[in-house]
């Protein structure tokens, strides 16, 4: 059903069911810990609640009024020709998005054996908020873009390297400032604003800053694999990003050093999104040398800035 909204370019009803769905999900877990006085059950039935109600929000929110189209159009033989025709796709994208899944879990299976559960609720906390923005950008622009490049590499396939190009820099652009705050200051922002034991969820929100930075930006790269079928690069991708993550827990754990892994997992994270989006826009026939020169460039210099903004800080406020 979310497929047929976007088919249908029906967004806004797309976005609203989405964040009605996250509303009623919330409210009920909050309200049911509020009530209860807060049992773990009610993460459970917050989540199946807001399940059934994007289920139903979708299901009666226009999609049933085509029923009658889809089934006099319903053929075998056309269902059966096009799934030969995409038949990697399933084949490729599943262990895709299930590598995705690992790729997002191992730090809590490796620090929760490593450093314990104290460390965990500090990752955890970092990157849910991190996780807030790439989110609401992300399923923001994800669908509209993924629709928009399938049409226009349809009908007007020239166009589509500069579509993918603007909306990277876009992107890009966007998340430079506040993931370079992030990046620098992390530490000072959590300590203030949560209290000094959550310093280190700050330190962790600032190893990672950058690699959500190009994370937002792989929202303009990431769909034109599905549109070119190119499903088996991106499985490779993904791949390298699960060996990467797990040897940079692997060492944080053999060497008993938190930071130095913490450090190695969110610059190999960045390094390898870089790369996929990077081969992308080869796949584009765009010069990704010139990309890459100019978001580095450009990442460096915000880094230095912000670098210098931090020591000034420390000098003003030492004396």
């Amino acid at each position: 059903m979310h497929a047929w909204y976007l088919r249908k370019k029906d967004f806004r009803k797309r976005a609203g069911v989405e964040v009605a769905t996250a509303l009623a999900g919330r409210g009920l877990t909050l309200g049911y810990g509020w009530l209860a006085h807060g049992p773990v059950g009610g993460l459970i039935v917050g989540d199946i609640f807001a399940k059934v109600v994007g289920f139903l929000s979708l299901l009666f929110g226009g999609f049933h009024q085509h029923f009658g189209e889809l089934w006099r159009t319903f053929s075998w033989r056309r269902i059966k020709a096009v799934a030969w025709e995409y038949r990697e796709y399933p084949f490729y994208m599943l262990p895709t998005s299930y590598l995705n899944a690992l790729a997002a879990q191992l730090p809590i299976f490796f620090l929760t054996s490593g450093f314990g559960a104290t460390t965990v609720g500090l990752y955890a906390f970092s990157t849910t908020l991190l996780e807030m923005p790439i989110n609401l950008v992300g399923n923001a622009i994800g669908p509209v873009f993924l629709q928009k490049a399938t049409e226009t590499h349809q009908s007007d396939p020239e166009k589509l390297p500069e579509l993918a190009l603007s909306l990277y820099y876009k992107l890009f652009y966007l998340g430079l400032l506040p993931f370079g705050i992030i990046t620098l200051f992390g530490d000072w922002i959590f300590r203030y604003a949560f209290g000094a034991r959550w310093e280190m969820a700050g330190l962790f929100t600032a190893y990672l800053g950058y690699y959500y930075m190009f994370k937002l930006a792989s929202y303009a790269a990431s769909p034109i694999y599905m549109v070119l079928q190119r499903q088996r690069v991106a499985l490779i991708g993904t791949v390298l990003l699960v060996l990467t993550r797990a040897a940079s827990l692997f060492i944080a754990i053999r060497t008993h050093n938190l930071v130095l892994g913490m450090q190695l997992f969110g610059i190999s994270s960045l390094i390898v999104t870089f790369g996929v989006d990077m081969n992308i826009l080869h796949l584009l026939r765009i010069n990704v040398w010139r990309v890459a020169l100019r978001s580095i460039s450009l990442m460096l210099l915000t880094l230095a800035l912000m670098w210098g903004l931090r020591l000034g800080l420390q000098r003003l406020f030492s004396l």
